[in-house]
């Protein structure tokens, strides 16, 4: 080939990758390199650390992907006495983790249980999409691991008006019977059906803690963490047994102020005035013999009575006395102290 051939073949070469505005050689979908990991986050309990992450939807040039392969964890752990802040962290560990199945977008967690007392350590990510094709270093995560605290005991709930109040006994040792030598605080985790707990707010200082807004009626169950600080690190410690309850009216009504008794020609009417008190289900009407001490519950009338006749009285000649009682409609009821007693001679 002459020098006009050489010129010729250059010059389509050049077109070919110059024309379309482009400085490299393309690269092809299977090289195309992921986005950094932005979000990897660790959460810690009793029993270890799970690191969780989310698989990139883009790689590097803007285009999307879906074709990420692995993911592999790199892990450091540093003893105490060997821990140096400022120095750079040196990974100790490669965990790979298979990328198959998984789409864009997907949460990817990994449970790490293998950790020792008084150890730093330190995370990171990278995904790759190919042989030698892997993306830059996603953001770390580190947190010291010690022994855990064991649960809380002697949980136990008051119930009150769309509130439950929470109490427990202090963890004032370890696990080995060793002494706390930071300050402990505790979790508290909420769970509508009893199975996956939630945390509600920050760890509190005390040993009791107050649920409210709840929905009356409602089952919820609980369970209690003691936390303490180490460093930079909150190290919860193992749950305490789950206790549940229902929040509840527990505010009874007023009773009637104003009744009399009327003889009938088959008992005796009692009737009383009609209270307006929200939440008022109905009432309660007892009665006593002379003598007797106790009420005894004769008979239940609905929000919109005014009065009760009792039928079955005492035989003989004897002094009753009657008295009124307030219920709403809480489950159970709220009842009313009783009434002013009236007296009835028949």
């Amino acid at each position: 080939m002459n020098r006009y051939g050489y010129a010729i073949v250059l010059c389509c070469f050049l077109l070919l990758f110059a024309g379309c505005g482009r400085k490299t050689l393309p690269i092809p979908p299977q090289a195309a390199i992921p986005v950094p990991i932005s979000d990897l986050s660790r959460t810690l309990e009793d029993q270890g650390a799970t690191l969780s992450w989310t698989y990139p939807s883009f790689a590097e040039s803007g285009e999307k992907i879906d074709n990420i392969r692995t993911f592999t964890l790199y892990k450091s752990e540093t003893a105490a006495e060997d821990f140096c802040p400022d120095c750079p962290v040196q990974y100790d560990l490669e965990i790979n983790l298979s990328a198959t199945g998984l789409q864009p977008g997907a949460k990817v967690t990994y449970r790490d249980t293998d950790l020792k007392n008084h150890y730093r350590y330190t995370y990171k990510v990278v995904s790759g999409s190919g042989w030698n094709i892997v993306s830059d270093d996603s953001s770390k995560v580190s947190f010291w691991w010690e022994t855990p605290l064991p649960p809380p005991i002697g949980l136990t709930l008051q119930v009150a008006d769309q509130r439950l109040i929470l109490s427990w006994q202090p963890v004032n040792a370890l696990y080995d019977g060793s002494p706390i030598t930071e300050p402990v605080r505790y979790q508290v985790c909420r769970s509508i059906k009893g199975r996956e707990f939630a945390k509600i707010g920050e760890p509190v200082d005390g040993l009791s803690y107050i649920d409210q807004g709840l929905a009356n009626g409602r089952k919820y169950f609980y369970r209690v963490r003691a936390v303490r600080t180490v460093d930079d690190t909150d190290l919860p410690g193992a749950p305490s047994e789950v206790i549940a309850g229902m929040a509840r009216d527990v505010i009874p009504p007023v009773p009637p102020e104003k009744f009399t008794i009327v003889a009938i020609g088959d008992g005796v009417k009692i009737l009383w005035e009609n209270i307006a008190q929200q939440g008022v289900a109905g009432f309660r009407i007892y009665r006593r013999e002379g003598g007797d001490k106790e009420m005894v519950l004769v008979g239940e009338a609905d929000r919109s009575s005014f009065s009760f006749t009792d039928r079955n009285l005492p035989p003989g000649k004897a002094i009753l006395y009657y008295a009124v009682t307030a219920i709403d409609d809480a489950v159970p009821p709220n009842e009313s102290a009783f009434s002013r007693e009236v007296e009835f001679a028949r």
